[in-house]
């Protein structure tokens, strides 16, 4: 029989050297998982990221402003994607084992997607979620029925679920007026009122100096890892502590290493972070 031919190449528009490139879909796999997921995970987890990151460049190109582009990367660090030249300077002796181990998984789910409705869907992903992924309205405008989340308790015992970081009273008050615009004043044990934290453990709103913010735009001004968060102010600065790393919505990588190593398939994973999708292993062309 013929070999069937790649499907076709996904074109990035690469941050680090300006310009729009045309990767052939394999080779975008392999640089995609490679920069979302340590090389020493899981066969079924890096599968799960392969297609994740496939169908969610699809969407994006689907849902384009007309540009041409799918998704933006930076290929110089590792954001993304990237090319098996600058993993070579990264891997080193190692270049050789690692780039033939993802081609073989690549080659196995080159032509899988995630599907809604017979197109690919929006599956997005994220490092670490709160405990339960996050609903899609949450954290941006549209409500996708598959992005309403789901449990990842397996999330808990990942390296840097939790983390607590420190900040004065100068940089709270620095931070909240450039990002969010809001003046301090008084004292700073009186800054931070009521948190409502959503169903899946998310900031929804807080009040700062008496102005309500939402949780995702708290969480930029702040820099934070998560939306997740609790802030304290104690021992004369403030705490910040965070749960999760990302905006928690789709696929959960963490949650993707611990159901791979329990025994579940790249097709199991994705099902899951992604219910009433559909897993079709012949469907990008």
């Amino acid at each position: 029989p013929t070999p069937l031919a790649e499907p076709q190449a996904v074109l990035l528009w690469d941050e680090a050297s300006g310009q729009a490139v045309s990767v052939p879909a394999r080779e975008y796999l392999m640089g995609a998982a490679a920069c979302e997921m340590p090389i020493d995970w899981p066969d079924d987890a890096l599968q799960a990221q392969m297609v994740a990151s496939h169908s969610w460049a699809l969407y994006q190109l689907n849902h384009s402003d007309g540009s041409g582009t799918a998704i933006s990367v930076n290929s110089a660090q590792c954001s993304g994607w990237t090319s098996g030249e600058v993993l070579q300077s990264r891997w080193g002796s190692d270049f050789d084992a690692n780039w033939q181990r993802l081609g073989e998984l690549a080659d196995q789910v080159l032509r899988a997607l995630v599907l809604y409705d017979g197109e690919p869907a929006a599956a997005c992903y994220h490092a670490i979620s709160s405990g339960h992924t996050q609903a899609s309205q949450r954290v941006w405008a549209e409500s996708l029925p598959y992005l309403q989340g789901v449990d990842s308790a397996w999330d808990a015992q990942a390296d840097g679920y939790e983390v607590s970081i420190q900040y004065t009273a100068q940089q709270m008050s620095d931070a909240l007026y450039s990002g969010l615009g809001i003046q301090t004043s008084g004292n700073p044990d009186s800054w931070v009122g009521d948190t409502v934290w959503d169903d899946a453990g998310y900031v929804d709103t807080i009040t700062l100096c008496g102005v309500s913010a939402g949780g995702t735009q708290v969480r930029s001004a702040l820099n934070l890892r998560s939306a997740c968060f609790a802030i304290a102010w104690q021992d004369g600065s403030f705490t910040v502590t965070t749960r999760g790393y990302g905006h928690g919505v789709g696929l959960s990588q963490a949650g993707a290493r611990a159901m791979a190593a329990g025994g579940s398939s790249w097709q199991d994973i994705l099902a899951y972070y992604f219910p009433g999708t559909e897993i079709r292993e012949d469907a990008a062309v």
